[in-house]
């Protein structure tokens, strides 16, 4: 157990926050980011999520910062994850299963892929389902 506390997922709503100083989040987007490495965690993110990221930061500050963010993410220590489609299939039939709550693929995904990982914490700005046992990380508040 104590190997998964260590382990975290870092959304697009933190990176984007981590990168633009205009959000209302930097600040403390900056002081998680710093965190995490003294704490020790070994964070991990998603193809989707890089991608998401890349594109919200070239859209609204320039395709220089979206690039610098990029060639940053691959120089981190931060694991990028990438879905293989038995992922998809399982977040297909979760999606199916939970029509009633409104979750989108984007998270289903992710969550698929944090569970697969053994990730139970999700650093977050946005609503997280709670998917797999999975949670929004207490370094948020």
């Amino acid at each position: 157990m104590a190997t998964q506390a260590r382990k975290i997922f870092i959304d697009s709503s933190v990176l984007v926050a981590f990168v633009d100083r205009a959000d209302s989040n930097h600040i403390k987007a900056s002081k998680i980011m710093s965190d995490l490495a003294t704490m020790g965690y070994q964070p991990y993110t998603s193809l989707q999520i890089v991608t998401e990221s890349y594109v919200v930061l070239a859209r609204e500050i320039g395709i220089s910062i979206g690039s610098e963010f990029l060639q940053s993410m691959l120089q981190s220590n931060i694991e990028i994850l990438f879905p293989q489609k038995a992922d998809l299939i399982t977040a297909h039939r979760m999606l199916r299963v939970n029509r009633d709550r409104q979750i989108s693929l984007r998270e289903t995904l992710n969550a698929t892929l944090m569970q697969k990982r053994g990730i139970i914490q999700i650093l977050t700005f946005t609503y997280w389902h709670n998917l797999f046992g999975t949670y929004t990380s207490s370094l948020i508040s």
